[in-house]
């Protein structure tokens, strides 16, 4: 199975392909711009979005966060992965996200959580 993580936090992204998605193929990003194109050229089945990026925390939705590519796969619904999880501790933008992702699920410690992806 394929997942995308979208998170700016190096220790996030070693958890997230080392212990959370051990044994899947893992592709991380820390960008925005990255993740939509990831998103527009590969197929996922897995997408995990952090909301604060570039070492900001509790910052408001806009471009250059999570919510940026949450607005993107709600223009784009065919390029969806099957499970979204957001994982952000910005509960205020986790709440955006899940305002044009209603399906996602809110974890906001994912990369400590071990996923199946079957």
């Amino acid at each position: 199975m394929r997942a995308l993580v979208l998170d700016d936090d190096l220790s996030r992204l070693e958890s997230f392909r080392t212990k959370a998605l051990a044994g899947h193929e893992v592709t991380t990003v820390s960008r925005v711009s990255d993740c939509i194109e990831q998103l527009m050229d590969h197929e996922f089945d897995m997408l995990f979005l952090d909301h604060d990026l570039d070492g900001k925390v509790y910052v408001p939705s806009g471009p250059g966060t999570g919510y940026a590519v949450a607005e993107w796969l709600r223009d784009h619904p065919e390029r969806k992965p099957k499970k979204i999880v957001l994982h952000t501790f910005n509960q205020f933008g986790a709440a955006k996200m899940k305002e044009v992702l209603p399906e996602a699920e809110y974890v906001p410690a994912a990369w400590l959580v071990v996923w199946d992806l079957e």
